[in-house]
């Protein structure tokens, strides 16, 4: 390979400049240090995050550089540093979260440039043993470290001991987290009891997934429902949030099991759904101000908490097991080429896409 290559990468200035395909000359034998990786990048995958940082990003933030798309990632490593742990090498084919907020390095590029000491949420490849409809293997990788790095946050951050007798509630049961969510609960955890709420249209795609219970949302009584299943089976130890709502607020104590059982109402959206529209789009919407009260009261009647992915190793070494196993399947709404990156955008905008939604940069 060339040492000068054309680095081409997805990015903006401000909210007031749109996305857009820049390049510049990269020598990939100078443009690392000794504890970095050069990374060519296969297959990203787009997470509202991405779109929310560009929309609030006004220029007294930003300022004049660029940043870069993105966070999830597949590639292969073609460059690294001498100061780099031997678990690396070049010519492996890995796959992450790179956590950034901003910045000039981002995963939507053909050239990704990281630091494995600090970006933990980094994995070698799986192979998943079945191709699984059109998806190449890259973009399979690159699909799932945010949305189950979620899943594993929601699930194992606040140590709540499960079992099989253990019974979760899943407010939008067709999210990617909460599709990778249902897969750790039934296949590492056991859990025999997890209700999810869905659209009718979502029901029989759900079943699929392993919920035990689903209940439309669309359909008239809803929470008599949930308050139906509880009377027969108990209380939840978990109630997860995965779209936005404050509904379950006012009849919690009727739902959650006691503070004292460990019990947690845990959210990754807020108290509304959030609108990917900036235009419709809200600072309120997406700074979680009323979490802090929640979580801070001394007088709370429930565990609260917001769950984030976090930059850790643990839910990249969970999902190899699983895949390795064969018990775990990303789920993925469509793939587009790098230069319709802005489709791509849109499709997620839509609300409509069920699993993630990927931009192939390399695809020879």
């Amino acid at each position: 390979m060339s040492a000068t290559v054309t680095q081409k990468s997805v990015t903006f200035v401000n909210n007031s400049t749109p996305a857009a395909i820049t390049t510049r000359e990269l020598n990939l034998d100078t443009c690392y240090s000794d504890t970095e990786l050069v990374v060519k990048v296969h297959s990203v995958a787009l997470n509202p995050i991405d779109f929310f940082v560009h929309d609030f990003c006004s220029p007294w933030v930003s300022g004049s550089g660029l940043e870069t798309y993105s966070r999830d990632f597949s590639g292969e490593v073609v460059r690294k540093g001498a100061k780099v742990n031997p678990k690396w090498n070049v010519g492996d084919h890995i796959n992450g979260n790179y956590q950034h907020l901003l910045g000039e390095r981002g995963a939507m590029t053909n050239y990704l440039i990281l630091n494995p000491q600090k970006q933990l949420s980094l994995s070698h490849m799986q192979h998943f043993k079945d191709n699984i409809g059109e998806w190449t293997q890259w973009d399979l990788c690159a699909s799932y470290p945010l949305v189950f790095g979620t899943a594993y946050a929601v699930l194992f951050h606040k140590k709540q001991a499960w079992t099989p007798e253990s019974r979760i509630l899943v407010n939008g049961a067709s999210t990617a987290v909460s599709q990778c969510l249902i897969q750790i609960c039934k296949s590492r955890l056991g859990i025999r009891s997890v209700v999810g709420t869905c659209s009718s249209s979502s029901v029989e795609y759900n079943k699929k997934a392993g919920f035990d219970v689903l209940i439309p949302y669309d359909q008239p009584g809803k929470m008599d429902k949930i308050r139906e299943y509880v009377k027969e089976h108990g209380k939840f130890d978990l109630i997860f949030d995965s779209v936005g709502t404050s509904e379950y607020y006012p009849v919690i104590q009727e739902l959650l099991k006691p503070i004292g059982e460990h019990s947690y109402y845990n959210t990754i959206a807020g108290d509304g759904k959030l609108k990917y529209q900036r235009s419709e789009q809200h600072y309120k919407d997406i700074i979680p101000y009323k979490d802090a009260i929640r979580i801070f009261n001394p007088w709370r009647k429930f565990n609260f908490s917001h769950s984030f992915c976090a930059n850790e190793s643990g839910a990249m070494e969970l999902a190899s097991i699983m895949i390795q196993k064969g018990q775990f399947t990303p789920v993925i709404d469509s793939a587009f080429s790098f230069k319709d990156f802005q489709k791509a955008i849109d499709r997620l905008k839509t609300n409509k896409a069920k699993g993630k939604v990927l931009v192939r940069v390399c695809e020879d």
